[in-house]
């Protein structure tokens, strides 16, 4: 597996001290300044780590103290008997599954388990495959008992590279969770609990704030090799459509890099004035190629993006998106996971939750 970054190499090595009883309940934990000096690195970077065990559970930070290892009531903290393992592509990379992660990681203590971190900040679109097959086998060979998995996109070899994990994942025999997509293309569903959003009825949502509007005609855009939500959240697009008597032509589905700007021009030639995006990045590359190609948002086109993502509401056009309820979404892909832990034979679960609409400037069709 690649190299752990030094905040991870901080965790895990205080994580297994007191996982393998080295350090007992009440044993004090280094000072800040100590464990910076003894690995090298900057105080903030062993304060993230400590953040981190603490909100397992496994320690407890004391105001003016410093930080120990965790008692419940007075008593020893029950040993932790499960690892779940968190298999996401570019993790703190991709940003809405930070919170998820952490909010999971907050409910570590409660839920007896302890939550393993791969180190993917560093993947980038031509190692992903090879690092995210690297974790599953490293986790396995762990002894995980459960893991969360998020499928690989946007890489030409997405879909090897999904098909051979969960190949290793079967073959072990691992319970998994999987969040935000499936690994199979919309319409099929694989054997696998899913938890994430209700992609077609987001993308209901979005089309309709257009027709609502008086538009008779939405088009679709999003990059290739995207995740299996973005079939989902087109589905959703042509029944609005479909409710207001419209058929969705296949030439209002644009599949391409929203930064290359001959691509955008044939988009617009075609007649597109009202986007639906995939997620907010790709919306804010085409944002930033119509303003390039001098066509102004919302004057002349519309633009939708998903995901509410840091700084959307401060954009030069601010975008109309959704916000996706993560702390939600880490709430149920616990207790999806508690469940199959227990209940391996049980039917297979989707678990799917209502996002919020922000409409902003971007989507308002002037007059």
């Amino acid at each position: 597996m690649g190299k752990l970054s030094k905040s991870n190499r901080i965790l895990q090595d205080i994580r297994e001290q007191i996982l393998h009883h080295r350090l007992a309940p009440g044993d004090r934990i280094p000072p800040e300044r100590e464990l910076a000096d003894v690995y090298g690195v900057s105080r903030p970077t062993v304060i993230k780590a400590l953040q981190t065990l603490q909100f397992e559970g496994l320690v407890e930070r004391r105001t003016g103290s410093g930080t120990f290892v965790s008692f419940s009531q007075g008593e020893p903290q029950k040993k932790t008997n499960r690892y779940l393992g968190l298999l996401i592509p570019r993790l703190g990379v991709t940003e809405i599954f930070e919170p998820i992660c952490a909010r999971i990681a907050q409910l570590s203590r409660g839920n007896y388990f302890s939550l393993l971190w791969s180190d993917s900040t560093a993947h980038d679109h031509t190692t992903a495959s090879e690092e995210l097959e690297s974790s599953c086998r490293h986790y396995i060979e762990q002894g995980v008992d459960g893991l969360f998995f998020v499928p690989l996109e946007l890489v030409s070899s997405w879909q090897q590279t999904n098909a051979r994990i969960i190949q290793i994942i079967r073959e072990a025999g691992i319970p998994t969770v999987l969040l935000d997509s499936d690994f199979l293309s919309f319409p099929q569903r694989s054997d696998y609990d899913l938890v994430g959003i209700d992609n077609i009825r987001a993308g209901y949502v979005a089309a309709e704030h257009y027709l609502e509007q008086g538009a008779d005609r939405v088009d679709y855009l999003f990059r290739p090799f995207s995740a299996g939500t973005i079939q989902y959240r087109l589905h959703g697009c042509r029944i609005a459509l479909s409710s207001r008597g419209t058929v969705m032509s296949d030439k209002w589905i644009h599949e391409g890099e929203p930064k290359h700007l001959d691509f955008i021009r044939r988009v617009i030639d075609s007649g597109a004035r009202n986007i639906i995006c995939a997620n907010d990045a790709t919306a804010f590359e085409l944002i930033e190629s119509l303003q390039r190609l001098s066509i102004p948002v919302p004057e002349e086109v519309r633009v939708i993006g998903f995901d509410n993502v840091r700084f959307s509401h401060v954009a030069k056009v601010p975008l109309t998106t959704f916000r996706q309820p993560v702390s939600a979404i880490g709430e149920l892909a616990v207790r999806t996971m508690m469940n199959r832990l227990e209940h391996q034979n049980h039917p297979v679960a989707s678990v799917f939750l209502e996002p919020e609409f922000i409409e902003r400037r971007s989507s308002i069709i002037p007059g």
